[in-house]
């Protein structure tokens, strides 16, 4: 028999868009078949680690798994929940994708049976995976943290005032009180979701330090996988805001 994964007992938010609407700002993953696939290779990193409740929403109407695949990941031990609805193209259009991902992660948080029963949740984008998450979970666990997000940076360059969206820990009150409102203020235009969040951050949370979320996938952004880079110190060390329990 191969080796039984241990269940984590927390819920992952993932937020797709697996029919991304035509002309959006600072998209060029566009393909539907590159991110249907490119997001399942993630979720399946996601049920190696064990993780116990998996909530997959979807804002351009569409389910990533069949009915099929959801039973297989199932018999790992994962719960698996799909929502999805139809996001408005004309006005995530005008306002870029950092303002669909507020509206999806809102509509998930309203209206996800498995968010409402554990109250907090990990969110990480489509598409992404984290290499140290179980380092990650183990540390919010042991400190009673109620929400922690990183600050974003490329290359170990700090001067962006970004938070990272792509991967958080928060709680529902939390993500519908403050991080939505930020994400909704987005207008890809002007600025960008991860700077209004950013000053949310720095205005209400405690500032600290932490291990570094090792996010490895596809960006929608670019196309292009994620760069691998090594930070030295800063990896354990990394600027994040948190919020005990």
């Amino acid at each position: 028999m191969g080796k039984i994964v241990e269940k984590i007992p927390v819920t992952l938010l993932i937020t797709t868009a697996n029919n991304p609407p035509a002309g959006l700002p600072f998209l060029s993953m566009t393909n539907t078949i590159s991110r249907r696939i490119a997001a399942k290779a993630a979720l399946y990193f996601w049920a190696s680690y064990g993780v116990a409740n998996i909530v997959l929403a979807d804002a351009t109407g569409s389910d990533l798994l069949s009915d099929t695949e959801v039973d297989e990941l199932q018999t790992l031990g994962a719960r698996i929940e799909q929502i999805h609805y139809q996001q408005d193209s004309v006005m995530i259009s005008k306002r870029g994708k950092g303002y669909a991902e507020g509206k999806l992660v809102e509509f998930a948080v309203q209206n996800s049976r498995l968010i409402a029963q554990s109250g907090s949740f990990f969110k990480i984008t489509g598409k992404t995976y984290v290499r140290n998450f179980v380092d990650l979970y183990k540390l919010i666990n042991e400190c009673k943290v109620s929400t922690m997000v990183w600050k974003y940076t490329e290359d170990g360059d700090f001067a962006k005032p970004w938070a990272d969206c792509r991967f958080y820990y928060t709680n529902k009150e939390f993500a519908l009180e403050n991080l939505v409102p930020a994400y909704l203020e987005a207008d890809d235009t002007f600025a960008a979701c991860e700077y209004f969040i950013f000053l949310y951050l720095e205005q209400n949370l405690s500032k600290g330090k932490a291990p570094r979320p090792l996010v490895t996938g596809f960006s929608g952004n670019t196309d292009s996988l994620y760069p691998d880079i090594h930070l030295g110190y800063l990896d354990l060390n990394f600027p994040c805001w948190f919020k005990f329990v």
